[in-house]
């Protein structure tokens, strides 16, 4: 069970809150978005829009928010990042045109940017170092609850009172970010100490090199996985294979949550990746219901706790006056894997085949531990900072 005094403490209970909030006001709009932005008349390739807009504008913003943090302290990033999540979400509801809610998806990408790299850092932070893992994947099983109470929530509001309703639910959830956000006690840096302005953080590349090619084959679960199982004669309706999924992340993340803190990082990291490189090389066969079971439950497994207990190894080995630098680096990387595994796998899947896709997919992670092992053996013997008992 958790240890409620010693790890969920108040700030980190507002992480959870604030990173809980703001991703089931995204699921809301992003489920339901779509519907409104057809019926008046919008295309496919605006809806498409819809998604990439928001999603560039976060990636690109990530490291910043990072390096700002480092600089000027967590509120004043974080609560700039709430104030233009609610003033987008009061303005939504006077757009009459597709183009017009793309170029506002902007701005909900710009808050969420702030908002959510500033929740991560902060919870890396405030953590216990010999129960970081614990802590991390806890922060990451309230950002999976969010899938599965947001897009429910949004038809829920929609069906009641239309896509006015949900902007008023999303609103009310994006003032009660801003609150937790108020109530955050986490220090700013001391005058004279700010660390220097970095866009990037060095010391994140090999985290971040793993993690994109690690995701290169993440996007194609949902977007090409139901085309592939119609393709071979199967029923395309995969709402059980992806709750399968999304229930062995939160149950991995729960029942998992200490392992990395008591066996050390890279004893979970690595199989964690080679499950993966597994689960893609089983969706690559025909799809039938076993081997989907079995992807899905493979890959959830694998998802569960890779991220999380990389990111706390980087904190691990990172300076207090580079984290935020560091974990914005590494959180850009996996947006940029998404972005540039869609592009490859989608042209693999169009010139070769659906099977194809997916090999290429388990290629990605199978790249992703060579990387992470690779970075391991330079860091071995070397002396890192900061470096906790548990834990490395």
């Amino acid at each position: 069970m958790l240890t409620v005094d010693r790890l969920l403490t108040p700030t980190l209970a507002a992480c959870l809150g604030i990173t809980a909030g703001v991703h089931i006001a995204l699921y809301m709009l992003n489920t339901t978005l779509p519907l409104h932005v057809v019926a008046l008349g919008g295309s496919k390739t605006q809806v498409g829009l819809l998604f990439s807009v928001g999603a560039v504008v976060s990636m690109l913003l990530r490291p910043l928010v990072g390096g700002w943090i480092d600089r000027y302290g967590f509120r004043r990033v974080m609560l700039p990042g709430a104030l233009v999540l609610v003033g987008t979400l009061l303005i939504l509801p006077l757009a009459g045109t597709p183009t017009a809610f793309i170029v506002l998806m902007a701005g909900l990408g710009f808050g969420n940017g702030l908002i959510s790299t500033g929740a991560g850092v902060l919870t890396a932070q405030a953590s216990p170092p010999a129960r970081r893992g614990e802590a991390l994947s806890i922060y990451y099983v309230a950002t999976s609850l969010s899938f599965a109470v947001g897009p429910p929530l949004g038809f829920t509001l929609y069906n009641g009172g239309g896509m006015r309703r949900c902007f008023q639910g999303a609103a009310v959830l994006g003032v009660a970010i801003t609150g937790l956000i108020l109530s955050l006690r986490a220090a700013r840096p001391a005058a004279g100490s700010e660390p220097p302005f970095r866009w990037l953080s060095r010391r994140a590349l090999p985290s971040a090199a793993t993690v994109v090619a690690a995701n290169v084959g993440y996007s194609s679960i949902y977007a090409f996985l139901p085309l592939y199982a119609v393709a071979s004669g199967l029923d395309g309706n995969l709402g059980w294979f992806y709750a399968v999924f999304s229930a062995c992340i939160i149950a991995g993340r729960l029942a998992l949550r200490r392992l990395s803190d008591r066996i050390g990082r890279a004893r979970v990291i690595v199989p964690a990746l080679a499950v993966t490189t597994l689960s893609y090389l089983v969706l690559a066969l025909p799809p039938r219901v076993p081997t989907l079971a079995a992807a899905a439950v493979l890959l959830g497994a694998g998802v569960a706790v890779f991220y999380p207990t990389l990111l706390a190894l980087l904190v691990d080995r990172t300076s207090e006056t580079e984290r935020g630098s560091a974990i914005g680096t590494l959180s850009g990387s996996f947006d940029l894997g998404n972005v540039v595994g869609s592009l490859l796998v989608g042209l693999v899947v169009e010139r070769v085949s659906f099977a194809a896709g997916f090999r290429v997919a388990a290629g990605g992670a199978l790249l992703g531990l060579a990387v992470f092992l690779l970075a391991e053996r330079r860091v071995a013997g070397r002396s890192v900072l900061p470096r906790p008992a548990a834990g490395v």
